[in-house]
């Protein structure tokens, strides 16, 4: 195993899902297995992945708070500069219009629905 100290909060984040799926799938062939040698070597093996999750989790957790610690906190009272917004490019009238004209299609029939069907039924079966 790498040295979990230089592990990233990605890699940890992998590792964690790696063992949550190993979890699950050793749930699953638990759950398919007859016998009680055959249990409790499925539930020997889901204790040993799940103490190790709870240590990645655990070493996560802590270095996500290393990291919260370490960042400076914003300024009170400075607000981020705003943001500029991008200069829109007007489309040309002359270009555009022509070819979107050309392309309109009729607007399609609603189908009805079995609902609508079935209430019509009804409603024909009462007169």
């Amino acid at each position: 195993m790498a040295n979990e100290s230089t592990l990233s909060r990605d890699e940890l984040d992998d590792r964690i899902a790696i063992l949550r799926d190993n979890i699950r799938q050793l749930t699953e062939q638990a759950a398919a297995f007859s016998g009680a040698a055959d249990e409790d070597r499925a539930a020997g093996r889901i204790a040993e992945q799940q103490a190790e999750l709870d240590r990645l989790i655990a070493l996560r957790d802590a270095l996500a708070a290393k990291h919260a610690a370490a960042s400076p906190p914003a300024a009170p009272g400075k607000k981020p500069a705003p943001k500029k917004a991008a200069a829109k490019k007007k489309p040309s009238a002359k270009k555009g219009a022509k070819k979107k004209a050309a392309k309109a299609k009729p607007a399609k029939k609603k189908k009805k629905t079995a609902k609508a069907v079935t209430k019509k039924a009804k409603k024909k079966k009462k007169r």
